[in-house]
């Protein structure tokens, strides 16, 4: 069975207790502890060890960043640490992050930043007593200015460390449950939302076939095309319903959603996250919709092929049928 891999991302010697505590409490959560110093990570004899660390964190489903006072290693040919490299390939990769810092690192960073750009006192010549190199105030003033999964919590004691990971595992098992029920309730509501527009759809040629006009005939054609298409389905669960004549004058997805007065947000958080009535969608849902619409767009020009109309014309004639309506009113 598979089961998520924690990357541990910190120095080993002076967090050499944590490090060995966490991995014991990684594993009894049934989880897999990837350690540089236990092996687990693949020292590819093509690479350097440095270059081997970042190479495995791809493999892994979390990051726990552990920041102490110690820099640690320079990563080859750089200037920033092995740490450091491993947290922003992490960024990169969207990897959820769960960084914690040492209380009296965190403390002194604070003392740190506060003086930073202070004209009256000379900055480099205040001593820290927790750590070897100011570098390491630097690299938690990076991981607190993301944009995203920038939380930075203190510990004192390993107690501190395990009480905040169980906290947040927790609430993340919840949000992912949330979320596939709230995919699994939305998905039903399309299935019934489709059966009902069939019976719709099997109504409406009927009552066509014997009252209506040419022109009718034609729109519900281009109807019975949209009943199926993805896109207007869900423009539908956000209660708006564009038209044939909407959807052939707007080229792709995100113009027709903005001509209904819907502007569609793109999140980046993969194919779990449920589509809302806000407009929000994954990057993969947007994807999915756009392709939907952009063949529906086809199937109504060659609709309109068969019945000797060009989109122009078509257009033509919907905006004089609704301008009728309009003066009859």
């Amino acid at each position: 069975m598979a089961v998520p891999r924690v990357f541990v991302s910190s120095t080993c010697y002076d967090l050499k207790y944590i490090r060995e505590n966490l991995k014991y409490f990684i594993r009894r959560l049934g989880y897999d502890p990837v350690l540089s110093e236990e092996g687990t990570v693949f020292f590819d004899p093509s690479l350097h060890t440095h270059e081997a660390c970042i190479a495995e964190v791809p493999n892994c489903q979390m990051l726990v960043l552990i920041i102490g006072g110690r820099f640690g290693a320079q990563f080859k040919g750089k200037t920033h640490s092995v740490t450091n490299a491993e947290y922003r390939e992490a960024v990169r990769l969207k990897i959820p992050i769960f960084a914690i810092v040492e209380q009296g690192v965190y403390n002194e960073s604070k003392v740190y930043l506060y003086n930073k750009g202070s004209k009256s006192i000379d900055a480099g010549n205040i001593k820290y007593p927790s750590v070897d190199n100011v570098s390491i105030f630097e690299f938690i003033e990076e991981v607190r200015s993301n944009t995203i999964n920038n939380a930075i919590v203190p510990f004192k004691d390993f107690s501190d460390i395990e009480a905040y990971l169980l906290q947040q595992w927790a609430g993340m098992m919840y949000a992912f449950l949330m979320r596939d029920n709230e995919h699994t309730r939305v998905a039903d509501t399309l299935v019934i939302m489709k059966e009902m527009s069939e019976r719709v759809e099997m109504l409406s040629r009927q009552i066509l076939r014997s009252v209506g006009t040419d022109e009718a005939k034609i729109t519900a054609e281009l109807y019975d095309a949209m009943l199926s298409c993805e896109a207007v389905r869900i423009f539908s669960y956000m209660n708006y319903r564009p038209s044939p004549q909407v959807i052939l004058e707007n080229d792709d997805i995100d113009k027709c959603a903005e001509s209904l007065g819907l502007k569609l947000k793109i999140e980046d958080e993969g194919p779990g996250l449920s589509y809302g009535s806000d407009g929000t969608l994954s990057m993969e849902q947007h994807k999915s919709m756009a392709e939907s619409y952009n063949e529906l767009q086809k199937q109504l020009g060659e609709i309109l092929k068969k019945q000797n109309l060009t989109i122009e014309q078509y257009i033509l004639i919907s905006k004089r049928a609704e301008e009728a309506n309009e003066a009859k009113e």
